[in-house]
């Protein structure tokens, strides 16, 4: 070539090198950050999911919904309300018996992933001396076991505490609209007719037969707690956490609100 030998131009190892060094580090950085809004989206997802199905719950009390599946069998008795399962009771039929309310247990040992259960709650019609019972302690409420609904929480989503007033727990009670006594304060809508009924004594991670028997010996005894119920989830893959709490502590509120702060750290 005129005016010298010419050179040849291209990339040296070394420049190669860089570029792919570079080039994954900007692949990698793009993957971290799709992929932690994804579990953000997914724990997102999740927890107003959750929220969704307690407002769910609260609704089918105040509306009287108890979808009967027909497998077991409610009589009266002196001590209360008789569950067994090997009857095939229409719904409408449970003769002497009535739909009280639903109690939600969080965080059911055993279970991963972690599941919570909701128990209807059946109570006397009458009281002893045949009249429709109006109180807690007349109506004599039992958990009917046989209907209880079991859901797993997802994306790894976990039950870090549940308090009633700063005071764990782990059950808490919605019920129709019975009058409480025995010094038993609720929280109460009157538009909805549901009270919010903490558990005293109930705690997260017991089997069901023990939160069974923990919820009913708190409403039969009277020995429920005032409150407003904080429910703290940890997020399984983000570092992140929502607190869900039921209730309004405003005194000019009628409503049982269910709502949701998202938090940072996996502790409420």
């Amino acid at each position: 070539m005129i005016g010298g030998k010419g050179r040849q131009k291209g990339f040296t190892i070394i420049e190669v090198l860089i570029v792919l060094v570079v080039t994954s580090a900007l692949f990698l950085g793009a993957i971290v950050l799709i992929s932690g809004r994804q579990n953000q989206a997914a724990f997102d997802q999740s927890i107003r999911e959750v929220q969704s199905e307690i407002q769910q719950v609260i609704s089918d009390v105040g509306n009287g919904y108890y979808p009967n599946m027909n497998n077991f069998s409610c009589t009266t008795s002196g001590t209360g309300p008789l569950i067994t399962t090997s009857g095939s009771t229409a719904q409408g039929t449970n003769s002497g018996c009535i739909f009280i309310g639903k109690a939600l247990q969080l965080a059911v040992q055993g279970t991963n992933p972690e599941q919570y259960r909701t128990y209807p709650l059946a109570g006397l019609q009458k009281d002893s001396s045949g009249n429709d019972v109006a109180t807690f302690a007349d109506a004599l409420p039992t958990v009917v076991s046989a209907d209880a609904t079991s859901r797993a929480l997802q994306n790894g989503l976990t039950v870090k505490s549940m308090k009633a007033n700063g005071v764990d727990v782990g059950a808490v009670a919605f019920t129709n609209s019975l009058a409480p006594v025995g010094g038993v304060t609720t929280t109460n809508s009157t538009s909805q007719h549901v009270d919010l009924v903490a558990i005293a004594g109930s705690g997260l991670h017991v089997t069901p037969g023990t939160a069974a028997t923990q919820i009913n010996t708190a409403l039969k005894t009277a020995t429920v707690m005032p409150t407003t119920v904080q429910i703290c989830f940890a997020s399984g893959s983000t570092n992140q956490s929502g607190l869900i709490t039921i209730g309004d502590t405003n005194a000019s509120s009628s409503s049982l609100a269910v709502t949701l702060v998202i938090k940072g750290g996996l502790v409420c």
